[in-house]
């Protein structure tokens, strides 16, 4: 069996080469309260290999502040059908891209299936993650160590180097990240029936993924809510709404994410129908009569839980000039009857001061307006930014086809340019009898709408056979948060440091450095430079692992 042993923010391919000058030992590097890791690639495999693994240490029984959690995944590629546009959507193939890792079609490995202690190879190829999961009381040290491959008879021995630095991450997160999940395709892709007892351990399942990257926000929808109509008047039964908030405030989560009440049925539409009857006009007579009842009934279960302090509400998603003034209506709408509730959307056009509190460009859209979003926070209006099938080309987002790096770097943004939040619609959107693993450029509205959706976009998990596999892009936008949040501290000791670490790598939303060495120093700056802050012994001493 040959290996080499590789960062975790580099993808690995199924064709990938294993060199003569490639890392052969584990060396990495992490604050306290975060996660390390790295993969591995295996080549020359039996057919039907077995591979089992385990940790040899000298350390018979490590003191309860330095048990460490190891996780190990078995990588599966998957299929990029075609290549990111330059500004969104994709290309056909063929086409040429100078800011794609790979000309489409090629796999690549991205979906992470969590395995025991031994497992079978899929082919003479396998990778492997592996992660570290540091504890916050861990004592800062070098804690050495051999992670043991076993295929057949054969066993391979891989010193292991794990620096734990003073450095701790904070255990309530101040960045703020939504991404959202869809409940109808947890059941559906699972095979299990809408809101039975099985399917409400899944949601628990995606909800803990969810949280693995310090995901702040979930989002409710309206199809939680029971509604009845006769004559006019409505009904509205919260108590399945009550229980899903229940189960995601009960997982770590803070805010509650109320879902859009309004949509439109074409891009271009000059006016929003309701989200609980499309052929209902949001802002006329009937749309108001709606409204007039469902926003005071919810407002009241809010408030009858405790849970108005946490909730922010949708209005509804991207309006643009053709429907600002129709939006801006329908904000006057909410905000009667909800008063007190921040009103949040993603945006394309920006005049429409007022109508919203939380504002949510694209990072693209962020660059376009960028005084205009300045000023907005100079007179105390949030501003996160979002991506999703925009922007393309050199722009940072999320793709399958762009440097994993690009999706981590996407948080160091959040620092950059001091914006609050993230939001992504993709978490487990898959589409109509989408393949998540070989379809992941699907038509956004086969038959309807021509282009596709850029690679990966629609997902950042996988289902797996008995719940949601992770993926490296969400292990990488992990990362990138986990930074954030380190940047953020080491910014309130030293402000000109922590810019000057993160301007080495990243200029602006479309100028990133992504060699993983250039990367890996400053990493590793910004944790030696906060671990100079508030910890007397800076030496760091030498631990079995």
């Amino acid at each position: 069996m040959n290996y080499q042993v590789f960062h975790a923010c580099e993808w690995l391919y199924p064709d990938s080469e294993i060199t003569d000058s490639g890392m052969r030992s584990i060396s990495i590097s992490a604050a306290r309260g975060s996660r390390a890791s790295c993969q591995l690639l295996l080549q020359s495999l039996p057919d039907g290999a077995s591979i089992q693994w385990e940790y040899r240490s000298n350390q018979a029984s490590p003191s309860e502040n330095n048990w460490i959690q190891i996780e190990i995944y078995q990588m599966i590629d998957v299929l990029v059908n075609e290549n990111t546009g330059p500004k969104y959507s994709t290309i056909p193939i063929g086409t040429p891209a100078e800011y794609v890792t790979r000309p489409a079609p090629f796999r690549v490995y991205d979906a992470l299936q969590s395995v025991g202690h031994e497992f079978l190879a899929h082919s003479h190829t396998e990778a492997i993650y592996v992660c570290w999961n540091i504890p916050t009381s861990m004592d800062p040290g070098i804690y050495q160590g051999d992670f043991i491959v076993k295929v057949g008879e054969e066993l391979t021995s891989i010193a292991v180097s794990l620096e734990v630095f003073p450095a701790t991450l904070p255990q309530q997160e101040t960045l703020e990240t939504t991404n959202w999940l869809s409940n109808k395709n947890v059941a559906q892709y699972h095979g299990l029936e809408e809101w039975s007892e099985e399917h409400w351990t899944m949601l628990r399942q995606y909800g803990e993924a969810m949280r693995r990257t310090r995901q702040t926000h979930f989002l409710v929808g309206l199809e939680l809510i029971t509604i009845q109509e006769e004559d006019g008047q409505y009904l509205f039964e919260f108590s399945r709404v009550k229980r899903y908030i229940e189960l995601f405030l009960g997982l770590g989560f803070r805010w509650i994410e109320a879902g859009h009440i309004a949509g439109r049925t074409e891009w271009d539409a000059p006016y929003f129908v309701l989200s609980y009857k499309q052929d209902i006009q949001a802002t006329k007579s009937e749309g108001y009569a709606f409204l007039s009842q469902f926003l005071p009934a919810w407002y009241a279960f809010l408030q009858q839980n405790d849970w108005l302090e946490l909730t922010i509400q949708h209005v509804a998603d991207e309006p643009i000039l053709e429907s600002a003034t129709d939006f801006r209506v329908l904000s006057s709408i909410v905000r009667k009857f909800m008063p007190g509730i921040p009103l949040i959307e993603a945006m394309i056009y920006p005049e429409i001061e007022g109508s919203i509190d939380i504002w949510v460009p694209t990072n693209e859209g962020y660059d376009q307006h960028r005084e205009h979003f300045e000023r907005l926070a100079q007179l105390g209006e949030t501003v996160w930014f979002y991506t999703c099938w925009n922007p393309g080309g050199h722009y940072l987002n999320r793709f399958l086809d762009v440097s994993l790096l690009k999706t981590r770097y996407l948080h160091w943004g959040n620092y950059k340019y001091g914006l609050k939040g993230y939001l992504h619609w993709g978490f487990n959107q898959y589409l109509d009898n989408q393949n998540p693993f070989e379809l992941t450029c699907p038509y956004l509205a086969p038959g309807v709408h021509a282009k596709r959706v850029p690679s990966g976009d629609t997902h950042i998990v996988y289902p797996g056979s008995d719940g949601p596999m992770l993926s490296m892009r969400l292990e990488a936008m992990r990362a990138g948060v986990e930074d954030y949040e380190l940047f953020q501290l080491l910014a309130t000791h030293n402000q000109p440091l922590a810019d000057e670490i993160l301007n080495s790598c990243m200029k602006s939303f479309t100028e990133v450095n992504v060699d993983i060495t250039t990367f890996h120093q400053a990493h590793r700056r910004l944790l030696e430079s906060l671990s100079r802050y508030g910890y007397k012994d800076s030496s760091l001493e030498v631990r079995e692992l």
